[in-house]
């Protein structure tokens, strides 16, 4: 139970982070607005940087519960690198986690939460970018 406790609060601090760097995003793009190109780049290009920061926040919190023990382990083609954590974390944010990594113990539902929070954010961020683009499409 304290795993899935633990993955809810990391969704939970994903989609809160998630929605920051939305502002953050239409902030940037504001003074675009006679610009629609650029406007629908900058917005790709800020939803590319915002998803590798999570994915990236993500390999840490792995790489802390590893070290901190007692939720199991990585095993299979995992090789204990910090490239095999990112790349870990990025499989699990962007699908549903099918690799040659696998995981055994209550860390497994660390990893079903964040599957369910990468599909949340993912759907959240094509919205905000359709919307974008309508928007500067309509000019």
């Amino acid at each position: 139970m304290l795993s899935l406790f633990i993955g809810f609060a990391l969704v939970a601090a994903l989609g809160l982070g998630h929605h920051y760097g939305l502002l953050v995003v239409r902030e940037t793009t504001k003074g675009s607005d006679n610009h629609p190109r650029r406007v629908v780049v900058l917005t790709f290009l800020g939803l590319l940087a915002i998803h590798t920061v999570e994915i990236l926040a993500f390999a840490g919190a792995y790489k802390a519960l590893l070290a901190w023990g007692g939720l199991g382990s990585f095993g299979g083609g995992f090789d204990e690198s910090w490239s095999g954590l990112v790349y870990f974390s990025g499989i699990n944010f962007a699908t549903l986690g099918y690799t040659q990594i696998e995981t055994s113990g209550p860390i497994r539902m660390i990893n079903m939460m964040q599957s369910l929070g990468g599909f949340m954010v993912l759907t959240w961020s094509a919205t905000f970018l359709y919307s974008v683009s309508a928007r500067a499409w309509q000019k």
